[in-house]
């Protein structure tokens, strides 16, 4: 139901969340905190479940069309909302988890769950996506940052992209147009919505226990949004932390991890201002 008045907030009207509703289940004034690993955000005036891959384009087109802000929201584990939340509308990619095998490839829908696609397809007797274990979050948003380790990327696996383009177009793209780069494609550059991904499964096999016990020794355990700074060519960002002296800063219930200096963890109760106020120390040093 709506709120009286017929608006929810600033630009969003209660007739553009009644033609979105025919395209994807709705909540008003969603409290952000739940849906990202940083567990800090406000609501969202509107949040949105689109129920397939289509619907998804659907809603995006529409606030496209009115002018309206949105963001497409994957697993949560690279963003920061504010204690005040978003006033437009959040498009979440949580139903669309669907998996299909076919051969040596594999085609997930942007809101399937990394450690979901892993395990079905180490049932299956492949291990070459591996390297991704112990990784937060969905692929869509795995694959907009190129997320991956040291030793692999996730955008090296990928054989092609489904995404919405500025036009508001659904392309096909190879991986060489996908522009891949250390923690970056052109989907997040340009903000194109990730509808699916196929991946090729060729490649070497990764031990993801191992990987999982490494994670486990360098990284914290609170929630995070994992990294929050890119390493500078031929360093690391977490050192540079460290050598800053920043290590255990705290503010308010926010904190450099003194696990890992490029964490910054929620120690329970911070506030989206809370850990933005360390980013910004942590840049001006």
């Amino acid at each position: 139901m709506l709120p009286e008045g017929g608006k929810l907030l600033p630009g969003v009207s209660a007739g553009l969340a009644a033609r979105i509703s025919q395209f994807a289940s709705l909540r008003y004034f969603e409290p952000l905190a739940r849906h990202t690993t940083f567990k800090v955000g406000g609501p969202a005036a509107v949040f949105a479940l689109p129920k397939s891959p289509a619907a998804l384009g659907e809603v995006v087109g529409l606030c496209r069309k009115e002018g309206v802000r949105h963001f497409v929201l994957g697993g949560g584990s690279n963003v920061l909302f504010p204690d005040s939340g978003f006033p437009g509308v959040v498009i979440s990619t949580a139903r669309l988890d669907g998996i299909a095998i076919d051969g040596e490839y594999v085609t997930a829908a942007a809101g399937a769950r990394i450690s979901e696609l892993l395990a079905l397809l180490r049932h299956q007797g492949t291990r070459s996506l591996d390297f991704l274990a112990g990784i937060p979050g969905t692929i869509g948003g795995a694959v907009a940052m190129n997320a991956g380790i040291t030793e692999a990327q996730i955008g090296e696996r990928v054989e092609s992209v489904w995404a919405i383009d500025s036009g508001g177009e659904v392309v096909r793209f190879t991986r060489d147009e996908c522009r891949f780069a250390y923690r970056e494609s052109r989907f997040k550059v340009e903000r194109s919505p990730i509808l699916a991904v196929r991946f090729s499964l060729g490649g070497a096999d990764y031990d993801a226990s191992a990987l999982l016990a490494r994670r486990a020794a360098r990284q914290p355990s609170a929630p995070s949004a994992g990294c929050i700074f890119r390493n500078p060519p031929g360093d690391a960002a977490g050192r540079l932390i460290d050598v800053a002296g920043l290590k255990g800063l705290r503010v308010g219930m926010a904190k450099v991890s003194e696990k890992h200096a490029n964490f910054i963890v929620n120690l329970g109760g911070a506030t989206s201002a809370d850990i933005r106020k360390i980013i910004d120390i942590v840049r001006q040093k």
